[in-house]
């Protein structure tokens, strides 16, 4: 589908015309029954809210805010809002409160959508002392009696009026918009100080919208008409919003759960494809081996075995299409020697490895049983997780990127899929690996700082132009702060953050980040940041996971001062982390 600008507002208008009474999204009535609702119905009701908006003043350029959760409505609002050439500006109701006054009042927004009345009533002092705020509309619920004007969505764009008198006014705003023009400020978490919106224009989000479309068919997928996908993650995920904007221009629906539902939706729904992060899967991964283990003792024995027998067919067919991520330019001698011997174990393992993937994929009966393939973003997959659903069929395309260029950089492909890796650059984005020094890396294994330059890239931080110099250089090269590797292969591998560097008193330098993926891999570990600046060794944080850890432990007895617990953990710890897993002496956790 082509555009005549790449703007929201001839993206609304060309999918209405291209897609119709298609669905678009499925949205749960009051009975919680998915109902569909299509490109027609879409379309006319974000009409509705840019005349809702310009009947209330609104000019170009003017921020509005959109405190809201997942759901169906708030990509309608977001088009609405942008249509006419205004600015969303995107929060989640777990937001604090103070980010939310920052974030109000940093960007100046004149208008304020919210979720309901409960997410007003939680950030009603702050909104009310805020003085650019002319009026709030909610998403749904009742109005409260407060000093600012309140509206509803559905009281709003149900004035028959808005058709009669706003409709050239409409247009002549929306013909206005040009791709270079701001869309959306993001702003990020603030976990490091106050957030910084990320500026991302019409022009910004289209081309990465177009290009991922395009890029899908040269990776060996595809997304259009007939297709649907499941979105549960929040607005100001730039995923989530690139993925739902892909849907949209491509025909396909998007039907809207949440994590608590998602088992039992993804059952009804039977979605064709999926984005997520990471997290998601990791958990689903881990119930099924949780389902296994307490199943009886011939259960367990025949799983595993079929695991093994689809793992070893799987790793064996990488090795002869050299899909295994290579750090070393040329294969070593073991690497060539064990080619025949692959060949050899395919031969042998080919006709149980079928009979054994068959099993397998009815583990995937739980997602609804049409998945053809599926996106991880927005942080690292565990290596166990990602060789698990390859290997019983359902490869996880990793994607890679960040929030200032749009969400995704790189993109894994299927029909050249390599494990533990984030794919290749899309087409007409450049990413280049510097060293501390500024030398450009190619040669493969060696980590360097990811550079990118592309389209996709944002027009800086709102207001914090020092910031935006220390992220993006004169020639338009935005620093990321990841560390990545080049594979022999031509993928990039992630490595890090470059920022999270820890060096030890003897001068190592470690990144935290693998080995603590590397750990978060035991059942008995929710969260583990790793510590040791200027220490001699390092050591860890470690959050148990409740529900392993508390059946072992006697009501009187603390976690800490617990010997059989101490020694669960320093086994889990010498399990995923040790110079037999592959790391380095300094890199292992020797401090807990």
């Amino acid at each position: 589908m082509e555009l005549p600008k790449r703007t929201h507002y001839h993206l609304l208008q060309k999918s209405k015309e291209t897609y119709g009474q298609s669905p678009a999204q499925y949205y749960k009535d009051a009975k919680r029954k998915y109902q569909p609702f299509s490109f027609n119905q879409f379309a006319n009701e974000s009409q509705l809210i840019s005349k809702a908006l310009l009947k209330l003043g609104m000019n170009h350029g003017d921020r509005i805010g959109v405190i809201a959760d997942v759901g169906a409505r708030w990509l309608r609002v977001s088009m609405g809002i942008t249509s006419i050439g205004c600015v969303d500006v995107p929060r989640g109701s777990d937001a604090t409160q103070d980010d939310i006054q920052y974030i109000l009042n940093h960007a100046q927004c004149s208008l304020l959508f919210v979720d309901n009345e409960k997410v007003l009533q939680k950030f009603l002092p702050i909104i009310e002392n805020t003085a650019s705020i002319k009026a709030i509309i909610l998403f749904t619920g009742n109005k409260l009696p407060i000093t600012v004007p309140i509206y509803t969505v559905n009281e709003l764009i149900t004035e028959n009026e808005l058709t009669q008198s706003f409709n050239d006014e409409y247009k002549r705003r929306g013909e206005a918009v040009q791709d270079s023009d701001l869309a959306t400020i993001i702003y990020t978490s603030g976990t490091t100080g106050t957030p910084k919106g990320v500026m991302l224009t019409h022009g910004n989000m289209l081309w990465e919208v177009a290009t991922l479309l395009g890029d899908f068919v040269k990776t060996g997928v595809s997304v259009g008409p007939g297709d649907i996908t499941m979105g549960f993650l929040p607005p100001w995920h730039s995923g989530e919003r690139m993925f739902e904007t892909i849907c949209f221009y491509a025909g396909a629906a998007v039907a809207f759960t949440s994590v608590a539902e998602l088992i039992r939706d993804l059952k009804s729904i039977r979605p064709t494809f999926l984005f997520t992060v990471p997290r998601v899967w990791e958990n689903f991964y881990s119930k099924v081996q949780d389902q296994i283990k307490s199943g009886s003792n011939l259960g367990r024995i025949l799983f595993r075995s079929l695991v093994w027998v689809v793992t070893k067919y799987r790793t064996n067919l990488d090795t002869i299409l050299d899909r295994h991520a290579r750090l070393n330019e040329k294969r070593s001698i073991g690497e060539i020697v064990q080619i025949p011997v692959s060949f050899f174990l395919i031969i042998l393992l080919m006709p149980i490895a079928f009979i054994a993937r068959l099993f397998l994929r009815k583990i995937l009966a739980v997602l609804g049983g049409r998945v053809r393939f599926a996106f991880a973003g927005a942080g690292a997959l565990q290596p166990e997780v990602d060789k698990f659903f390859h290997s019983i069929g359902l490869p996880l395309l990793e994607v890679y990127g960040m929030t200032e260029n749009s969400g995704v950089s790189t993109i894994r492909h299927l029909n050249r899929f390599s494990l533990s890796t984030v794919g290749r650059t899309l087409t007409g984005v450049t990413i280049k690996l510097v060293s501390e020094k500024g030398e450009i890396i190619t040669e493969p294994g060696i980590k360097g700082i990811a550079l990118h330059k592309g389209p996709h890239n944002m027009q800086g931080y709102y207001r914090e132009t020092e910031k935006t110099r220390a992220i993006i250089d004169s020639d338009g090269w935005l620093n990321s702060g990841d560390l990545l590797m080049w594979t022999a292969q031509g993928d990039l591998k992630f490595a890090g953050r470059a920022k999270d560097t820890i060096v030890l008193s003897g001068g190592e330098n470690v990144e935290p980040e693998p080995i603590e993926n590397s750990l978060k891999q035991s059942e008995y570990f929710t969260h583990v940041v790793v510590v040791g600046q200027d220490q001699k060794t390092l050591g860890a944080l470690i959050v148990p996971n409740k529900e392993k850890i508390l059946p072992l432990l006697n009501e009187t007895t603390d976690i800490n001062s617990n010997e059989v617990i101490t020694k669960l953990v320093r086994d889990e710890i010498k399990k995923y982390v040790s110079i037999e897993t592959g790391y380095k002496a300094f890199e292992r956790i020797t401090t807990f």
